[in-house]
């Protein structure tokens, strides 16, 4: 590949990059986006597709909730490909140390305008008949919240990028970021370079082997998780909220009709290359999840494994993103970063495009004011905590 030029260069593909690409274009800047396989191939093809608001930090859940218009009204406002939505409902369960917080978190949540309340038991049980509750002191659910397609998200978002004249360039590995005298100038890849005078680095698990190619150390570590579908027993339907259980450390959602998608939070691996093969499911993961999810829901005693595989992304050590500009932390001019989303990533990406596109262009975010996610906080000490928070890994 010949030398190219860009305005503006976007490395990764997955949600996030393709979202900053298309609030950039459709702004009418010049963007080329790079990325290293596939679009959506890295921690966005394994996303449980999540699009809920409930979180203990305000700032993720304003995300989540400018977030939300994209997905039900995708047509209008990104009008190329489909991500899928399908409306269920969400439920965040929690035991009763945290029973004051959550209620704590849906009043800020109802503040922001999200359609959430407060359930008893009896509620819950409601929405999923057969349930355990005895543990559940108090459970938040959102109404308006469901699930969507990944992948499907990202490559919609990357297609009206190139309508509006984006360029895409699949299938080439980054090796390094170039500087210059304090100021970001491009890419190399190991045929050739591109020359850009801002460089958005949204690589996911990548970013902190690629930010110290320019000296700048961003704590993002590789982090692996569990995810397995499993056949509903005959006679049980799909319909069903997403359910967050935090006193068994597990989720799970409706899948189509017929499958249940589990997800397991505990023994999560953090470390390692991301380069490294994903393994299979140990068949003690398997059995931990089938027990997790049985002691919520017993009726799935008679499902059956389907299908499981492993996921990867980037966390931070606040495990929360890192948004803004590298200048502040050290890093060199030009350099934006779009990282460490640490599991969060998908159903807060349509308002982290807008709001990153908007501090590049315009010198401010104003979609949401995303300044605190900034890199500079570890270095100074400051990492972001949750007003009202729950356990590490359960937000």
């Amino acid at each position: 590949m010949s030398s190219q030029t860009a305005d503006i260069l976007v490395v990764g593909a997955g949600v996030n990059g393709a979202s900053v690409a298309f609030h950039l274009a459709r702004r009418g800047a010049d963007v080329l986006v790079v990325e290293r396989t596939t679009v959506g191939d890295g921690a966005t093809g394994r996303s449980s597709g999540f699009v809920r608001m409930h979180y203990d930090f305000e700032l993720e859940s304003r995300l989540a909730f400018a977030s939300l218009p994209y997905f039900t009204g995708w047509a209008e406002r990104v009008g190329e490909g489909d991500p899928g939505f399908v409306r269920t409902g969400f439920l965040q369960l929690v035991p009763p140390a945290f029973a004051e917080a959550l209620r704590a978190n849906v009043e800020t949540h109802r503040r922001i305008g999200i359609n959430t309340s407060v359930l008893d038991a009896t509620g819950v049980a409601e929405l999923v008949p057969g349930i355990v509750t005895d543990d559940v002191a108090a459970a938040a659910y959102e109404p308006e919240s469901g699930y969507a397609d990944p992948t499907g998200t990202a490559a919609g978002f990357l297609a009206a990028a190139r309508r509006s004249g984006a360029r895409y360039v699949g299938n080439r590995k980054v090796s390094r970021l170039l500087a210059q005298d304090g100021r970001v100038t491009g890419i190399e890849m190991d045929d050739g370079r591109i020359e850009a005078g801002t460089v958005v680095l949204a690589a996911g698990a990548w970013a902190d082997e690629l930010a110290a190619t320019v000296g700048l150390e961003v704590p993002v570590q590789a982090w692996r998780h569990d995810t397995a579908y499993f056949g509903l027993p005959a006679g049980r339907t799909a319909d069903l909220p997403i359910v967050i259980d935090h006193a068994q450390e597990v989720y799970f959602r409706p899948e189509g009709r017929e499958l249940l998608l589990v997800g397991l939070e505990a023994g999560n691996v953090i470390g390692g290359s991301p380069d490294r093969p994903m393994a299979g499911l140990s068949s003690s993961t398997v059995e931990s999840m089938i027990e997790r999810v049985c002691r919520r829901v017993p009726w799935m005693a008679d499902g059956s494994l389907r299908t499981a595989h492993g996921g990867q992304d980037g966390i931070t050590p606040d495990q929360r993103a890192i948004l803004g500009p590298a200048g502040p932390a050290g890093g060199p001019d030009g350099l934006w970063l779009a990282c460490g989303f640490s599991g969060t990533g998908f159903k807060i990406a349509p308002a982290v495009g807008a709001s990153l596109a908007e501090w590049i262009l315009d010198g401010r975010p104003t979609t949401v004011d995303i300044r605190p996610f900034g890199l500079e906080r570890f270095a100074a000490g400051r990492p972001l905590v949750g007003e009202h928070p729950y356990d590490a890994l359960w937000r």
